[in-house]
């Protein structure tokens, strides 16, 4: 009987260092933030100007998949057309309480590049399961939350202002773990 020589640990590591190395971080195209924002992550943005900027990443980005889910509407179509955002490439849905299992089901079907949400979840087990869901699909996964979140599973997090002075927004990374150069 011929028994197979299983791999050490550290040959597992190696393996798989090199099959990672293989795949490259995406990421999306953003002017406010010069390395752009990461996909395949949950982002959070907090700050009062947190829709308008992501219509400006949206309008960055014209030809990204965009699913944008809300447990109760409150963004407007129209208001989207205006700043540019071609509504073919956006679907728009309120999910009610079933906002975890919509996003999942968005997610695990693969037909979205980006992924727009209130920041209503709390639970660390539902972020971990969507931060998985988000890095299989490569989709960036957009919470605009009212207050920042202090959590793990949240590897790249902002802040966006409005900045009276200048007639703009004003923005502060909060945390990134990423570079153009790492990989996934």
């Amino acid at each position: 009987m011929i028994l197979s020589k299983r791999p050490s640990l550290l040959e597992l590591r190696d393996r798989l260092g090199q099959q990672k190395a293989l795949q490259k971080r995406e990421f999306l195209v953003c002017s406010s933030i010069p390395q752009g924002v990461p996909r395949g992550v949950i982002c959070e943005a907090t700050g009062t100007a947190r829709t308008e900027w992501m219509i400006s990443i949206l309008a960055e980005n014209p030809k990204l998949a965009t699913f944008w889910v809300e447990d109760r509407l409150s963004i407007l179509p129209t208001a989207l057309h205006q700043r540019g955002i071609d509504l073919t490439r956006v679907l728009i849905a309120e999910a009610g309480d079933k906002l975890f299992q919509t996003l999942r089901k968005a997610l695990r079907s693969r037909l979205f590049d980006c992924i727009v949400l209130p920041g209503v979840i709390e639970q660390v087990k539902m972020l971990k399961a969507l931060q998985l869901f988000a890095r299989d699909s490569n989709a960036a996964v957009f919470f605009l939350s009212k207050k920042e979140k202090n959590a793990w599973t949240i590897p790249f997090q902002i802040h966006v202002d409005w900045d009276s002075s200048v007639r703009s927004y004003t923005i502060e990374i909060l945390k990134s773990k990423f570079s153009h150069s790492e990989s996934i």
